[in-house]
């Protein structure tokens, strides 16, 4: 057999092997056609060369080889990209999402085939083992059987299939707390005389919200725990990135400034009703929340941090308030937010968390602020106990699993609701992994803001 054609038979197999892998992503990113698209254009055009190689009775073409250097540097390089910095007008693309076994050695296939191109065309006169090419075949097909094995099971974080509503029995008191029904109505609208400012007739109307956000300040103690003494200051989470500044056609997200106008309105497709919702929830929020501000007040009242400060933001649970039967309670909330930066925490956010087994697509969750609001749920987080408190200790792999720690899928819608600016509007979602997963499309979330709607 011609060493040269034996070799470039390598070249094959590895494209060949690339192109199966690829395949298989077409399936698991079918809620983004645009991904799904590149995928199958990688899937033929790697599959159809390397076929196109094996089959040639002739030395392979000058043009048939820069070919298959160009599809497998494409292959490689768009693995780079979408790895490590993301695609941002790619919808499916637009965040970097960390390396897994499968894309990894989908990567690993392609460079090698472009290795083997390069090593066949100028080695040309070294002779070659006749058993090389099946070698190769064998290889290739390992590969890629391993790759595929860690797709099995997978299952993909950027959206759900159920999009009908469910009803679960849920309702809406006049305080705007959803509250379950085996929860006394008369017992969640105790507080409203806090209130003496009433958004139930927004409609038409702008409402000014004053700035809260506010600094607490963590000094370490190596012989004892932590201790925190709190001081006030803005902090305005409003340093856009490119991809931030898309311009949806929903006219949703809009930049959030609690120290100006409350702008929600004009949105299509919300009611007024759920405009005067989410106006009264960002404002009691707003009112409520500083009582957290130094985070001493928050360990005192058995709040526990899930151990996510090295994100950049740290959550702070209070596990006895996620099954109370009650939600959207600016006087209860299931969970505060604290932008991290060194020793400083800055309370911004409360993140309301639904009964754990509600659905994220019930109906009054999904109604409660329309196309305003978007929950979403975090079912890939592993967890450890540590002094019996729950601590995120890492994500699951491709396969579902967790490497290090237990897998704990406690299904419970979340939202968060800012009380420091955000260029995301009100209720941002934390991005990358924070951002957890929708019942709707990546491209299609309210809570994001670093793609096109």
């Amino acid at each position: 057999m011609d060493n040269y054609l034996s070799r470039m038979k390598w070249a094959a197999y590895w494209s060949i092997g690339a192109g199966v892998i690829h395949s298989a992503a077409i399936g698991l990113h079918a809620e983004h056609p645009s991904a799904a698209r590149i995928f199958l254009a990688l899937t033929v055009a790697q599959v159809c060369w390397g076929l196109v190689v094996i089959n040639r009775i002739a030395n392979p073409t000058r043009q048939l080889i820069m070919a298959g250097v160009l599809i497998n540097v494409v292959a490689v390089a768009g693995w780079v990209v979408t790895r490590f910095v993301g695609i941002s007008f790619i919808d499916g693309f637009e965040k970097a999402e960390k390396p897994q076994l499968a894309d990894s050695l989908c990567a690993l296939l392609a460079a090698l085939c472009v290795v083997a191109i390069i090593w066949a065309n100028y080695r040309r006169e070294i002779s070659v083992d006749r058993y090389s090419h099946p070698k190769a075949m064998y290889l290739s097909g390992v590969l890629s059987l391993v790759a595929l094995w860690s797709l099995s099971g997978n299952v993909h974080q950027h959206g759900h299939e159920e999009l009908a509503l469910i009803d679960s029995g849920l309702t809406v008191t006049a305080d705007g707390v959803i509250v379950s029904s085996s929860t006394s109505i008369a017992a969640v609208v105790t507080e409203s005389d806090q209130d003496t400012t009433s958004l139930s007739t927004i409609e038409g109307t702008q409402t000014t919200l004053s700035t809260v956000a506010t600094t607490t300040t963590v000094s370490t103690s190596t012989t004892g725990p932590k201790k925190f003494a709190g001081t006030s200051t803005t902090t305005l989470l409003t340093t856009p990135t490119p991809s931030q500044n898309a311009v949806t056609t929903l006219g949703w997200p809009r930049p959030f400034d609690p120290a100006k106008a409350l702008d929600i309105s004009g949105v299509a497709g919300v009611s007024s009703d759920q405009e005067a919702r989410a106006a009264a929830l960002i404002q009691s929020t707003i009112r409520d929340l500083p009582k957290y501000a130094n985070a001493a007040t928050a360990l005192a009242e058995q709040y526990n941090s899930i151990g996510d400060a090295s994100s950049g933001f740290e959550h702070f649970v209070k596990s006895s308030l996620i099954n109370d039967g009650r939600v959207l309670d600016s006087t209860a909330p299931e969970s505060l937010v604290y932008a991290v930066s060194g020793s400083t925490r800055t309370l911004v956010a409360a993140m309301y968390m639904a009964a754990e087994g509600t659905p994220i697509n019930d109906e009054t969750l999904v109604n409660y602020a329309g196309r305003l609001m978007q929950w979403h749920v975090h079912n890939n987080l592993c967890w450890l106990r540590v002094n019996n408190v729950p601590k995120v200790v890492g994500v699951t792999n491709a396969a579902g699993v967790c490497l290090f720690g237990t897998l704990q899928i406690n299904g419970s819608p979340m939202v968060h609701v800012w009380i420091a600016p955000h260029i995301c509007g009100p209720f941002a979602a934390l991005e990358g992994i924070g951002a957890g997963s929708a019942s709707v499309s990546d491209s299609e979330r309210v809570d994001l803001c670093n793609k096109t709607h």
